[in-house]
């Protein structure tokens, strides 16, 4: 494995030495230590070479070596040419850029960023990983800081080794052992790879903090806040937000302080979320900012935004902020279960209210008026009607609770017939948040009333639709499919009960 980077050493160690049921994403970051972003793009990076692949379990993905993990490159041959002096320049030629291209070959070692300077510093070679980590670069005065400098200069006398940071255009400040090896009127130099650097004592302290954290903290905001304090202790903190997306975009849902515009910044947050890494950028006034993508299944929820007044972040603080990323991410998680526990007991309590209201013997409206009621207020929604096919077997609204004015009057008006008859159609209950692709799709004056949660529930009997219950929160409801069947038993309920009364 002399051609693979530390971590992905790690990965492939890992896979080797692990069942594939223990080789999801989350299972093999805690088992190497890196964060979700480091080692799911090394995944990608080990695919397209050919020496890992997966294999779907539902949402999941196992990772596995690949059977045939050889990569082989095949040469053709130079063709014949009329004139025997360009054959003779071009295989020369040819000679030449094959050398080259294996001589650059030996020395594009990914543990290593290897690079020549002149007298002047000018960098005059540089294998891929530099090219890569420093484009652009023509001279080390360019990403070197200048105490370190002098310490470099005072090196180049003899053979020696120095510790140095090298500071990319991203503005993360990583650093490096520089083997400085003189040949004729140049210089070789050989730096490590910070990948293969550790953590300090501070740094791991911190991280176990912000882990601990995120099962006591009482609140989002809470652990947020300890997050703040933490990290202020390894980098000059003066921004940190949290970001979710969904399908109207971007909304923040932690920011202190508030010293930028999200909005304008969000080509950087979508790209971060798009890439699945990391994404970097300097504001007008000269601070790091840097958008950390919220990973759960291989997929980015939101996004981490931190900002520093440092002229630059150290590789291993920049792990840290995405492995800290992760712990959001895990809380978040944690926080939606919590929420869907919580939302099936509602859905039981709901199911008992509106059978007590159905027992009781009151008349047609009172009961339509009294479930209504009954479900927004044990489910936490704000506001619901209820709508009743008439002989024609079109739907008309027969009971309403907490409309809104416009919203009322446009249902009055038939404007969301369309939505509603999609329920009839598919026979089964719709189910919409903010979260959901088909958001973008419904009317926009829904979305202009912030309701970020739509339920609509056939109303049945017999196998037959009479009627839909629908169902608005301003709040992203989270249910599982258990909640969603007790729902629609509400729907069966209440059909019951209206085709027991003649309707």
């Amino acid at each position: 494995m002399e051609n693979l980077s530390e971590t992905e050493k790690l990965i492939i160690s890992y896979l080797r030495s692990n069942p594939p049921e223990e080789c999801m994403l989350d299972k093999i970051t805690r088992g190497i230590n890196r964060s979700r972003a480091t080692v799911l793009k090394y995944l990608h990076i080990l695919q397209a070479r050919g020496l890992v692949n997966y294999r779907s379990v539902g949402r999941s993905k196992l990772w596995m070596l690949s059977d045939d993990a050889d990569v082989r490159a095949a040469e053709t041959p130079d063709e014949t040419s009329r004139d025997s002096e360009i054959i003779k320049n071009a295989s020369k030629l040819h000679r030449t850029i094959l050398e080259l291209l294996e001589l650059e070959r030996t020395v594009d070692d990914p543990d290593k960023l290897v690079f020549t300077v002149n007298t002047f510093l000018d960098i005059i070679v540089a294998n891929e990983p530099f090219r890569r980590m420093f484009p652009g670069t023509g001279n080390l005065e360019d990403i070197m800081d200048r105490e370190s400098l002098l310490i470099f200069k005072e090196k180049m006398k003899s053979a020696g080794t120095v510790q140095a940071d090298l500071r990319g255009r991203d503005g993360i400040r990583r650093s490096y052992s520089l083997s400085i090896n003189p040949v004729n009127d140049f210089w070789v130099i050989i730096a490590r790879d910070p990948a293969s650097s550790s953590f300090s004592k501070g740094e791991l302290e911190v991280l176990l903090t912000i882990t601990r954290l995120r099962s006591s903290a009482g609140s989002l905001e809470e652990f947020l806040l300890s997050i703040r304090e933490e990290l202020s202790g390894l980098l000059s903190l003066s921004e940190l937000a949290l970001v979710g997306r969904d399908a109207s975009g971007l909304e923040v849902i932690h920011q202190h302080p508030e010293t930028i515009n999200i909005g304008e910044v969000d080509y950087f947050i979508y790209r971060s979320m798009e890439t699945l890494e990391t994404v970097s950028w300097q504001t007008e006034t000269g601070e790091i900012m840097l958008s950390v993508p919220l990973i759960v299944e291989e997929r980015a929820t939101g996004a981490l935004i931190i900002g520093t007044s440092d002229d630059s972040v150290s590789s291993q603080i920049l792990e840290i902020i995405e492995m800290v990323a992760d712990e959001i991410s895990e809380y978040l998680s944690m926080e939606k279960l919590k929420r869907e526990k919580e939302e099936f007991i509602r859905t039981l309590i709901a199911m008992n209210r509106v059978s007590e209201i159905i027992n009781s013997g009151e008349k047609e409206d009172r009961m339509l008026e009294g479930s209504i009621e009954a479900v927004i207020e044990t489910l936490g929604f704000e506001m619901g009607c209820i709508y009743l096919m008439d002989e024609g077997r079109e739907l008309e609204m027969r009971a309403q609770k907490n409309l809104p004015e416009t919203l009322s009057k446009m249902c009055m008006a038939g404007v969301f017939r369309d939505l509603f008859s999609r329920s009839v159609e598919k026979e089964k209950i719709i189910y919409i948040t903010s979260e959901s692709p088909e958001y973008r799709l419904l009317h926009e004056s829904i979305r202009k009333n912030n309701i970020r949660t739509l339920l609509m529930l056939p109303i049945k009997f017999s196998g037959e639709i009479i009627g839909i219950l629908n169902l608005a929160s301003y709040d992203v409801k989270p249910y599982n499919r258990i909640s969603l069947e007790n729902l629609s038993s509400i729907g069966l309920q209440l059909g019951s009960a209206l085709a027991g009364a003649g309707i």
